[in-house]
């Protein structure tokens, strides 16, 4: 069994600030079983500058889009090494970011994370992962979502796992995973646009209030995307340009929205799960009757009444719907995205053909070294090596017999 120490690091569309991970990773790399714990964990919440700053980056001139690039690299290095130094964090072997989505069309060969990794790196002394997607997208795959590919090995004891962040996603025990429908994405919008001071809808309170509108939800049931089979992944700009105007604020009161665009999601997931234990069983007719096991987590399963709804869809229909414990619901994706970097170090496959639909299972990601030489990078380069030297003893010991 071997033991490593990272922090993973996440930004979502939703804009709420960056999620902090620092996890241990227990596990024994020949058999590819992985446990965890969650150390530390926090949200650093992204001032209304960075939040403007990160809404219009899809509007820069390419200069400013590069600028941009290289300052939030220092604001991800900057404030990586105040967790660290707050926390008292030691015994760290790496870090681990997604970065900021800013542009993502894997369809036209490319997908864009704001935050340019080696100027992350002058500000760490561990070494540092990120720029999961753009192998995958290279060999033909979405790029997204990447969360799945580690749910395959850090929660195998679920069926089905759902993610409510920005964009809800879906992932059926590393077998298959994509993008579902917008979540928080949209709805912390209509909430802000209902009442300035808020950033969220709380627990679904003013969602709650409201009432369907039939003919928004007829239109938005109907969008292209839900017609596309998996694999797929939704970027934001299609979400501006497809859903956004069927949610008319001028023409429709928010509550009203908030209301439809809850029924919306719930039906989506709810659909998803089924489509998903068609998938897992299919073939298996002795299975078909089994209970499913569904894992939700992501910051709106803190919406109540989106949770109702979604359970309410599937009622008497064979799925254990369990919420996740609060560290998990937030931090999950951080989490997993360590999980990734992790492997991406130890020369692991850690983007899966059968999530993202590329050509290949791929070790992704980019190393970037610390400015200095440090314990982490000779521990696991060490581990790496004695790894290697063991493969090799195995190899002569054979060949001499």
């Amino acid at each position: 069994m071997a033991s490593f120490s990272g922090i993973g690091c996440t930004s979502g569309p939703s804009l709420d600030g960056l999620d902090l991970c620092h996890v241990e990773f227990t596990g024994d790399v020949q058999t590819d079983i992985w446990g965890y714990r969650i150390m530390k964990a926090t949200t650093i919440p992204y001032t209304p500058e960075w939040q403007g700053l990160l809404r219009t980056a899809c509007q820069l001139s390419g200069e400013q889009l590069i600028r941009l690039h290289v300052e939030y690299g220092h604001f991800v290095g900057q404030t990586i090494d105040e967790f660290i130094q707050t926390e008292g964090i030691n015994n760290l072997d790496f870090v681990a970011a997604h970065g900021h989505t800013v542009f993502h069309q894997p369809n036209l060969g490319y997908t864009f994370q704001l935050g340019d990794g080696e100027t992350t790196a002058v500000h760490l002394k561990y070494p540092f992962v990120c720029n999961f997607g753009n192998k995958d997208v290279a060999l033909g795959g979405q790029g997204a979502p990447l969360v799945p590919n580690g749910e395959k090995f850090l929660f195998s004891h679920k069926d089905i796992c759902i993610n409510l962040s920005g964009i809800a996603n879906i992932g059926l025990r590393g077998l298959q995973g994509y993008d579902v429908c917008p979540c928080n994405y949209v709805s912390n919008m209509l909430a802000n646009l209902h009442d300035s001071k808020l950033e969220y809808d709380p627990e679904g309170d003013i969602a709650r209030t409201g009432k369907v509108i039939d003919d928004v939800l007829c239109q938005l049931e109907e969008l292209d995307y839900y017609k596309q089979l998996p694999p797929k992944s939704m970027e934001s700009e299609k979400i501006e340009n497809s859903m956004l105007p069927l949610l008319d604020t001028d023409k429709y009161k928010i509550p009203d929205l908030l209301r439809t665009f809850a029924e919306h999601v719930a039906n989506r997931l709810a659909d998803a799960c089924k489509d998903g234990r068609n998938m897992l069983h299919a073939g298996n007719v002795s299975k078909q009757n089994c209970v499913i096991k569904v894992l939700v987590s992501g910051g709106g399963s803190f919406n109540t009444h989106l949770i109702t709804l979604f359970k309410s869809k599937l009622l008497n229909e064979g799925f254990d719907i369990e919420i996740a414990d609060s560290d998990t619901i937030v931090f999950k994706e951080a989490l997993i995205f360590a999980f990734l970097g992790l492997r991406c170090l130890l020369n692991q496959e850690n983007i899966m053909a059968s999530v993202t639909g590329s050509r290949f299972d791929s070790i992704s990601g980019s190393i970037h070294r610390p400015v200095h030489s440090s314990s982490s990078v000779t521990r696991i380069i060490r581990f790496l090596m004695e790894k290697n030297k063991h493969r090799t003893d195995s190899t002569s010991s054979i060949c001499s017999s």
